[in-house]
């Protein structure tokens, strides 16, 4: 048959028809060809809880980062393959999220929660980023982002929910910890006792032991520590038995931990 009777797999008298998203063979659900311009087009829809014709890839009913990763992969996959990542690593420093990846990220995206007011600058390099607030919530999408600084916010933030992908699934995820004191072990002990400190961003910090009136017995550490997890062992055999306070501070936090020396 001539081209008239072909249909658009180019097969003579075939049955495969054009969806309304013009692909052929298609249920309607993504384009022929995407570019950067659709990730744009559904991160909006994405952030603003709306659905996008033709741009659930995946045709599960619903825009997400499933969806970009998988366009985004598309998008790249004339250029080099590249080395997906298995995880990632997110760290504070101040009001700004460092991003450390192993490798590609598709697609990130978070919901923050702050004080009114709070706007985010997108500082690292990326596809696409966008945020939408809401009162006191943030999501943020920010798609094929390079490792380094994410976004700084112009005020203090907590990370609610998380999730980042890659055509190969989602990542595992190291989140920055709230500073504080673990429980320090043994408790009651003698003569030494140990306590891990969390440190939610690299920061100035004093750990220092005090007695039951409130004497400085001893100074643990002062200065710098890395953000992450330090532990710091006392060895009271100097003192005698009692109750003890094991006090970290820093500039805008304190944390207390209550240990008893047992002779």
């Amino acid at each position: 048959g001539g081209n008239a009777d072909q249909d658009c797999a180019g097969v003579c008298f075939g049955e495969s028809a054009l969806d309304d998203c013009g692909v052929c063979d298609g249920d309607s659900t993504s384009y022929e060809t995407f570019d950067v311009t659709d990730v744009v087009v559904i991160v909006g829809h994405i952030l603003d809880e709306t659905s996008g014709e033709c741009l659930d890839y995946n045709g599960d009913g619903a825009l997400d980062i499933v969806d970009i990763v998988q366009i985004v992969d598309l998008i790249l996959s004339s250029s080099a393959r590249v080395s997906h990542a298995n995880q990632i690593t997110l760290t504070r420093d101040v009001n700004s999220l460092v991003l450390d990846a192993d490798g590609f990220v598709g697609a990130i995206q978070m919901t923050l929660s702050h004080a009114s007011g709070f706007e985010i600058e997108f500082v690292g390099s990326s596809m696409v980023s966008d945020y939408r607030t809401v009162d006191n919530y943030t999501t943020l999408i920010v798609v094929a982002p390079e490792s380094g600084k994410l976004f700084t916010a112009s005020s203090d933030f907590e990370i609610e929910d998380v999730i980042a992908a890659n055509s190969n699934g989602e990542l595992e995820i190291s989140l920055p910890v709230d500073f504080g004191l673990s429980a320090a072990y043994p408790n009651p002990f003698n003569p030494t006792t140990s306590i891990d400190l969390n440190m939610s961003k690299t920061d100035v910090v004093s750990v220092n032991v005090y007695s039951i009136t409130g004497q400085l017995i001893e100074t643990i550490h002062s200065g710098n520590l890395s953000a992450g997890s330090h532990t710091m062992t006392w060895d009271a055999s100097y003192v005698s038995s009692g109750v003890y306070f094991i006090k970290a501070a820093t500039s805008s936090d304190v944390v207390t931990q209550k240990v008893m020396l047992l002779k």
